[in-house]
């Protein structure tokens, strides 16, 4: 009896597996049936080939795929280029037959434009399907344009479409720069058709409401409007920590502080990636690597550590990889430990990233770091090529290239034995983990109908609007002027008179006023980022192009207000009147006029927030909670004598890091 119950038992254990049925979305493959399952038949030899087989490990799918693959087919997965959808979908499918000779024959680049250097939504000259996606073979596509959801839906699909009837039916991964701001105006700019949320690009805003719950909230919210759409990564988010104030990234980080860093990010993660990535999520893309703030004097082309803290500021990126990051953007700048730009050195690239914290995924390059900006030693400066370039940062252990488009330089350095297809190899297999985690196999396509309902949903907005209220961050309330009283009246600048009204009386000249309130950015004096094109330069060209970033990066970064922007608050206050001033940063980090607290009354720092939501604040609609994410030094010299890779280190603070009033 013993034996007849074990024998059953074997039995059991050796039925055959059963596995849940995927959805599958097909428009040029067929779907066969084995097994009594279905499955695409991608390459369409009428087989179920391993790389189809969806109840297969993803890795024996991946070495299956890479194995059927040619050279050209592998190498154009190394390239992460630029098309927008435009804003009336339209798909091009032929630039040199559907264009006119004069917009095909402008400046393209290698950076692709489609939006260009700030992603404007345009489609760029040449970014068409014939030559990218069924000649270059492109299926990782950077998609920074604006449509309407119902068309911006449709344009993903047909482009999939595209790719699925290709000859192994490769879907494309479309990648986007961050793009729920309540407002547009980063590298994604136009109409808003996403959720509203605070900062136009970064998570600055609402990292100050410190609530990661929210945090949480808003990737989810960022996973779903995107995957509604065809949107399937999001570059970002930034982590670079904010340790000197005077870098032009700032405003796209979370905090000065690295823990909160983390915090803040592995909450979004959870809501972006959940716990395991799949045909609802996304996936995140952290930048830079490896924590790209601390550059000299908050500007040029090299990242410093007078403080040898250079730990701090990879402490997010090995949580980010704990949490199960899959990309990684190495950023334009280089470091003085071995005077290359970060893309190009097998330091940072392979024996940090891969083999000390043991990241899985793969490293793509900023847009434009091997057309533009080049290995950066000093020897090197202007003598490499294009392709030279190239074969540096693929040997240096980078995977993709983001902007460039040149597919034929790489499959020439393997055939001069330049790059090995081993390596090019692996680059493919660690890259196609993000379409096969992402279930574009078995269903790249997207409901146009499901976009519109999804997009702007009830839920997300009110979300996104807490999120807005609690971002605003109250420095100054002398003699508890604030909150300011309904009906009264009020004299604005930088606000809509239309939103304006619904709180007060509107008079048109701030000596009328009961109160004066003031929405100002704050002019920053210099961009410290870098651009785009120039990959089809000589290297003399190249040279030259760096000699003007040298002469750029001597001149010193002030991050005061601008004399302009105060003077014509003082000249506000003269009036007798109270005046609140509102300060959005946008950039670098801020200095605040020393005679703040005599010429105002009330002060905050917004982060891109909507007029109805700093002035529910303001009004008292809302008791403000936000909180600061970095300390404000005293004056710039004390932004100068801090020292770039170490946090709260000005001798003297304006305002403390975490400080923030309430009523």
């Amino acid at each position: 009896m013993a034996g007849c119950v074990l024998a059953l038992a074997l039995s059991s254990c050796t039925e055959e597996q059963k596995f849940e049925q995927p959805v599958l979305g097909a428009r040029k493959a067929q779907i066969i049936t084995v097994d009594g399952y279905q499955f695409k038949d991608l390459n369409k030899n009428g087989e179920l080939d391993a790389y189809e087989d969806w109840r297969l490990p993803m890795q024996d799918r991946i070495d299956n795929l890479v194995s059927l693959m040619t050279l050209e087919e592998k190498v154009g997965l190394m390239f992460h280029p630029n098309i927008a959808v435009p804003a009336d979908g339209k798909v091009l499918y032929d630039a040199k037959a559907e264009l006119s000779q004069e917009a095909y024959a402008g400046p393209i680049g290698p950076g692709g434009n489609n939006g260009g250097a700030m992603g404007q939504g345009q489609m760029r000259a040449g970014a068409d399907v014939k030559t990218f996606i069924e000649e270059r073979n492109f299926r990782n596509i950077l998609n920074n344009g604006i449509a309407e959801p119902t068309l911006f839906a449709k344009w993903s699909n047909s482009l999939q479409e595209y790719a699925e009837a290709s000859r192994l039916g490769i879907p494309i991964m479309f990648s986007t720069d961050p793009r729920h701001g309540a407002t547009l105006g980063a590298h994604v700019s136009g109409k808003q058709y996403f959720s509203q949320w605070p900062s136009k690009e970064g998570q600055i805003g609402i990292t100050a409401a410190r609530n990661a719950e929210l945090v949480k909230k808003f990737g989810e919210a960022v996973a779903e409007e995107y995957r509604a759409v065809g949107l399937h990564m999001i570059l970002g988010p930034q982590i670079d920590v904010i340790t000197e104030p005077r870098w032009s990234r700032n405003m796209g980080c979370f905090s000065e502080d690295a823990d909160l860093t983390i915090e803040m990010m592995e909450a979004f993660m959870e809501g972006a990636q959940g716990e395991n990535v799949g045909p609802n999520k996304v996936l995140v893309h952290l930048k830079h690597w490896p924590g790209a703030n601390p550059h000299e004097g908050g500007k040029g082309n090299f990242t410093v550590y007078p403080g040898n803290n250079v730990d701090y500021h990879l402490k997010p990126f090995k949580a980010g990889i704990a949490k199960g990051a899959l990309a990684v953007m190495g950023y334009y700048s280089g470091t003085y430990i071995d005077t290359l730009n970060v893309n190009y050195s097998p330091y940072w690239s392979t024996k940090v990233l891969y083999d000390q914290l043991g990241f899985k995924g793969s490293i793509c390059t900023d847009w434009g770091v091997v057309g533009r900006t080049g290995p950066l030693n000093p020897r090197l400066a202007g003598k490499t090529t294009l392709k030279d370039n190239m074969a540096m940062v693929i040997n240096a252990g980078v995977d993709q290239m983001g902007s460039e488009t040149e597919t034929s330089l790489v499959v020439e350095l393997v055939k001069e034995g330049r790059v090995t297809e081993e390596r090019v190899n692996q680059a493919a297999s660690r890259i196609l983990q993000w379409h096969f985690i992402l279930g574009l196999f078995e269903n790249p396509y997207v409901d146009p109908d499901n976009a519109a309902k999804v997009c702007q949903r009830e839920d997300l907005q009110k979300n996104a609007f807490q999120a807005q209220l609690e971002s605003n961050i109250l420095l100054v309330n002398e003699g508890k002027t604030l909150p300011a009283k309904e009906g009264s009246k009020i004299y604005v600048e930088g606000i809509d008179t239309d939103i304006a009204k619904n709180y007060g009386t509107l008079v048109d000249k701030p000596a009328q006023a009961d109160l004066i309130i003031v929405r100002t950015g704050v002019t920053e004096p210099r961009q410290g980022g870098f651009g785009f094109g120039g990959g089809n330069m000589t290297p003399a060209q190249r040279a030259a192009m760096q000699r003007q970033r040298e002469i750029e990066a001597a001149k010193p970064v002030n991050i005061e207000i601008p004399a302009s922007i105060w003077n014509n608050i003082k000249k506000l206050s003269a009036t007798g009147k109270p005046v609140v001033v509102a300060f959005n940063p946008s950039g670098t980090s801020i200095v605040l006029p020393q005679d703040l607290k005599k010429v105002v009354k009330g002060c905050f720092l917004t982060f891109d927030c909507l007029d109805n939501a700093f002035l529910d604040v303001v009004f008292g609609k809302f008791n403000p909670v936000g909180k600061l994410p970095f300390e404000i030094p005293a004056t710039m010299k004390d932004v100068e004598a801090q020292k770039e890779d170490v946090p709260f280190d000005a001798p003297n603070k304006a305002f403390e890091f975490g400080f923030g009033l309430s009523y």
